[in-house]
């Protein structure tokens, strides 16, 4: 028996030993991904663009994200808010901030579309089609924008690119699960999409995304990525379907948590990791290795092989660990605290439960409502129908 143990040790071993390589990797391009980011290629044009805004739920932070659209370093663009229902608390808040906005074209449409997987999609699609310009930008409503990030994600539509997002870096937790939801996004999910960014690589992030509704239309319009709650990802892969990159922005979007409670993180995270095994499927598989809580328990099996207690096995794995969150953490001014080390562990705990837990489902809740992460998408209604098959006067 202890035999067949050693042998099982060599590959906890490797694991442990390549996990360790890859958070060490992925702290190194995070650091170096501003610098490199200066060299992308850019555009100078300034074309009009529409923006299209879908919104639901209000927050504390509901005011400062939708006042943000109307700072924006961009001397051209519209504003459609969109929503389901005729009237709401976010609904009249966003009326308010429209009209203290004049000098801006800005409106509310009521969207009526109830086709698709996402109510995302059934939010945006009439918006979005019926837009005065080609190039959208749709934002969620939760997400403040810094004053230079439309002008540097549409710097970035060069020339086979197809869609532009950017990386959300949450702040002001104000409980627990805020904090663990916060080190999720920044240092355990912003470590690698700024890591992927330093080398290139582009995913769809839904907080964020630019992209033309000709492309969209090519790729055969809201049909094309209506049957996935995660349309963002939905959208990369079609739009890569026809050769037409993504690429992620240097400039990071902001989005304030406040408190939180551990039951909407659970199930945030759960359905974000069914998407991901749905549509990313290869970065789903290797999850594990970005686990600290993973990493350790195999460093404790493995423990005996060099000699050390499994106790001694773990700690050095979630000591180093944390040792190189913090800096990436320090270096991109996150907020860093005394109880960091527990909210690492906790965090990475909950994660391996959801990641456990997203291979056995496929019903995920949003807004206190449950949705199939994929399923067959209804009819579109008759005004997108009749325009998605032809050229809208502004399309490019």
């Amino acid at each position: 028996m202890s035999a067949a143990l050693d042998i099982l040790r060599w590959p906890a071993a490797v694991f442990v030993g390549l996990a360790l390589c890859v958070i060490v990797l992925t702290v190194v391009l995070a650091l170096a991904a501003p610098l490199l980011a200066r060299r992308r290629p850019r555009t100078a044009a300034t074309p009009p663009f529409s923006f299209v805004v879908p919104i639901k739920a209000f927050d504390d932070s509901f005011d400062p994200a939708q006042e943000s659209l109307f700072v924006q370093d961009y001397p051209d663009f519209d504003i459609t808010v969109t929503a389901a229902e005729a009237e709401s608390p976010a609904v009249s808040a966003a009326r308010r901030i429209l009209e203290a906005n004049p000098g801006r074209p800005a409106r509310i449409v009521r969207s009526t579309a109830r086709f698709a997987a996402s109510p995302k999609v059934d939010n945006l699609c009439e918006a979005v089609e019926n837009a005065a310009h080609d190039l959208i930008a749709t934002k969620d409503s939760n997400i403040v924008l810094p004053p230079q990030a439309m002008s540097e994600a549409v710097a970035r539509m060069t020339e086979g690119v197809g869609l532009v997002t950017a990386i959300t870096e949450a702040c002001d937790a104000r409980n627990f699960p805020a904090a663990l939801e916060c080190s999720l996004m920044n240092q355990s999910h912003g470590r690698i999409l700024y890591a992927a960014q330093a080398l290139g690589l582009g995913f769809g992030l839904g907080k964020l995304m630019v992209f033309r509704r000709s492309d969209l239309h090519r790729v055969g319009g809201f049909e094309a990525i209506a049957h996935s709650v995660g349309e963002d990802s939905a959208l990369d892969h079609a739009l890569k379907n026809i050769g037409l990159r993504t690429v992620i922005i240097s400039v990071p979007l902001l989005q304030p948590l406040g408190a939180r409670s551990f039951h909407d993180v659970y199930h945030r995270q759960l359905r974000w990791s069914v998407i991901r095994r749905h549509n990313e499927t290869l970065a789903f598989l290797v999850e594990p290795f970005g686990l600290s809580s993973a990493v350790a328990l195999a460093a404790a099996f493995a423990a005996p092989l060099v000699g050390v207690s499994a106790g001694v096995g773990a700690g050095f794995v979630l000591a180093f660990w944390f040792g190189c969150e913090t800096l990436l953490a320090l270096a991109r001014g996150w907020d860093v605290s005394m109880s960091a080390p527990a909210i690492m562990i906790a965090r990475d705990v909950v994660m391996l439960g959801v990641w456990v837990r997203a291979w056995f489902t496929k019903r995920v809740k949003w807004a206190a409502e449950v949705y199939e992460a994929h399923r067959e998408c209804g009819s579109l209604p008759a005004p997108a129908n009749s325009a998605a098959p032809v050229q809208k006067r502004n399309d490019r």
